[in-house]
């Protein structure tokens, strides 16, 4: 439900962005003036989700997204099937997820619709926001 009214948000906002063809060449898309802010506290709250999980799923998470192997790789090294492996990072990653929210609610004060937003511009645009950092710090 959060994902469609984020999606529908965007979409409604996308319908009074100027088409390419009437955009002033060489013009950059109105900046979003709290990107900066949303990015900061995606990444604080992801690092904080990540440093939470246990020592295994950290390792699934960092194998398919750090070191980009397959999820059957991921089964040989942690001795389970490739299907048990995408059960395991789908689930991490939903926990992540509920888990940045919840931050971003009780820590950040911001409601659903401004988590809605401040989660769709990160990921439209990451900017500095590195995985790789995330987990490995």
């Amino acid at each position: 439900m959060l994902a469609q009214r984020c999606v529908d948000r965007l979409r409604a906002q996308r319908r009074v962005e100027p088409l390419a063809e009437d955009a002033e060449p060489g013009a950059a898309p109105p900046a979003d003036p709290d990107r900066d802010r949303y990015v900061a506290l995606v990444r604080d709250a992801l690092a904080r989700a990540v440093a939470r999980l246990e020592p295994r799923d950290r390792l699934r998470l960092a194998s398919y997204y750090a070191q980009q192997l397959t999820l059957a790789q991921i089964g040989r090294v942690l001795r389970e099937s490739e299907a048990s492996a995408s059960r395991h990072l789908a689930r991490t990653r939903r926990e992540i997820r509920a888990d940045v929210e919840r931050q971003l609610r009780e820590d950040a004060r911001l409601s659903d619709d401004q988590i809605a937003v401040c989660l769709a511009s990160v990921v439209d645009d990451p900017g500095t926001l590195d995985m790789k950092q995330v987990i490995y710090d």
